[in-house]
């Protein structure tokens, strides 16, 4: 695509930028994630009441990325007057596989006021995780009487647990279907020792932006997990136990929304700072949109446009509500965007050259 063309097409994205760039270019938006749920035994006003209060604070957990959230002194205070947070609620019946995990018949729904819930959390310095989440895929081979099988979204007892746990971190994860497809890239044993290659093979087809394997098995009267999560090319390991299937999954996705939350949830300054940002390999309008969509995306960033163009290199400003540390981080989880040093000279503005605060090269994702 020749530099005039390309400059004309992004005139007419900046026109149009407000109305199109709203989500991610892989990771998921999280549409309710100030609704919290919390198991009851009855739907009797003095439950009601406690499971608004827990519905708040998990609420809050989701919001924030963080697990101990109601340590501050200020979420303490707005839990006692949980239901001036309160939209709206309503009960629903759980199927078998929940009661077995919450030991209770019913589940009261509560969404929360999203901008009470942000305003909460700057009050109190809390990070805030914006509704753009990395998605995963969990690989979970269970040894049951011996057999192994690996977890797929027809295994209700582990579908359960896993969204259980998953919803109470506002994190976006599925279970691989083990069609034909997915049997012909990798075999049971793949899964159960977490090897890398297949797996990565495995999960291209699914699109998310990263994938963890396990092996679950009981032994001793206690559920045994062993896990490994590889989010562009850096993997982890790590294990956990529980009286339960669903408390050793519970504690991995925990894991895993924490070290996410660690890069992505951040405290937000009052003021914005400018941060720009410099793409190589841009190609198209399809791309440029795609970056720019991202950029926008991110709870720390309050608005993001293209201010130059030069061949197949685009110069972004990104006004950015933390440090550029803390962007570059999120930026980096993104899919798209590989960190890298420029491969030639600057952007040509009245003579002067002109460099980006950080440079990216946009390409195919790597899972």
């Amino acid at each position: 695509m020749t530099d005039s063309r390309l400059k004309l097409l992004l005139v007419v994205a900046l026109v149009f930028s407000g109305l199109m760039f709203s989500s991610s270019v892989k990771a998921e938006r999280v549409n309710d994630l100030y609704t919290a749920t919390w198991p009851v035994e009855s739907q009797a006003t003095s439950v009601r009441a406690q499971a608004i209060q827990n519905s708040l604070q998990q609420a809050l957990i989701r919001a924030s990325g963080n697990l101990n959230v109601a340590r501050s002194p200020a979420v303490q205070s707005a839990l006692s007057d949980a239901e001036s947070y309160l939209r709206r609620y309503s009960y629903q019946r759980l199927s078998a596989e929940e009661q077995m995990i919450y030991e209770k018949p019913l589940l009261l729904k509560a969404t929360f006021d999203r901008q009470s819930i942000i305003s909460l959390l700057k009050s109190a310095s809390l990070p805030i995780w914006g509704e753009e989440r990395p998605s995963g895929v969990f690989w979970i081979a269970v040894e049951r009487a011996g057999e192994r099988r690996v977890a797929s979204d027809q295994s209700r007892s582990i579908k359960a647990a896993l969204e259980i746990a998953a919803g109470s971190r506002g994190l976006p994860v599925t279970l691989p279907l083990m069609d034909m497809d997915d049997q012909a890239a990798l075999e049971v044993s793949d899964v159960w020792g977490r090897f890398e290659a297949p797996l990565q093979e495995a999960t291209q087809r699914y699109g998310t932006d990263y994938w963890v394997a396990a092996s679950l098995q009981e032994r001793n009267g206690q559920w045994q997990g062993t896990w490994k999560v590889s989010l562009h090319g850096r993997t982890q390991s790590f294990s956990t136990t529980g009286l339960t299937s669903y408390e050793a999954i519970q504690g991995a996705v925990n894991r895993v929304a924490d070290s996410l939350a660690s890069k992505l949830a951040v405290v937000l300054s009052e003021q914005a700072q400018d941060v720009t940002i410099s793409v190589e390999n841009i190609q198209d309008f399809e791309a440029f949109a795609k970056v720019q969509k991202f950029l926008n995306s991110l709870g720390m960033v309050r608005s993001a446009s293209a201010v130059e163009v030069s061949g197949d290199r685009v110069l972004f400003k990104v006004e950015s509500l933390t440090s550029p540390q803390n962007l570059i981080e999120a930026i980096k989880l993104g899919n798209n965007l590989q960190r890298s040093e420029p491969s030639f000279g600057g952007f040509e503005n009245s003579g002067e050259q002109l460099r980006g605060d950080f440079h990216f090269v946009w390409g195919q994702p790597q899972i």
